[in-house]
């Protein structure tokens, strides 16, 4: 997960476009190896990057899925993931309104 924890740093940095590939690529073989906690960590850091690119609805739905998809494991994040789950959430919320986050963020489920 070296590579994704890049990205997730990266996105902090304003580096969207390299982070997006990071995550594109890590993501893509996450899934080849069937690794699933390695896909919802690295769509969680592609939430933050949604969050700095102006798109907290996408971000909303990504923190959706891989809150649900961490409940079926279980697996719950350590407390400076959690941090930045937070801050993201925090982020999305006052940029679209708590209602609107919590339809995005509930349609994890679909």
């Amino acid at each position: 997960m070296g590579s994704c924890s890049f990205g997730h740093l990266i996105v902090r940095q304003g580096k969207t476009a390299e982070a997006y590939e990071i995550f594109f690529e890590t993501t893509r073989e996450f899934l080849k190896d069937e690794n699933i906690t390695g896909v919802y960590y690295s769509l969680e850091g592609m939430a933050g990057l949604y969050v700095a690119v102006s798109r907290p609805e996408v971000a909303a739905h990504l923190i959706g899925w891989a809150d649900a998809m961490r409940e079926t494991i279980p697996d719950t994040r350590l407390p400076l993931e959690q941090a930045d789950e937070d801050k993201i959430i925090a982020a999305c919320i006052a940029k679209m309104g708590e209602g609107a986050f919590s339809d995005a963020y509930a349609l994890k489920e679909n």
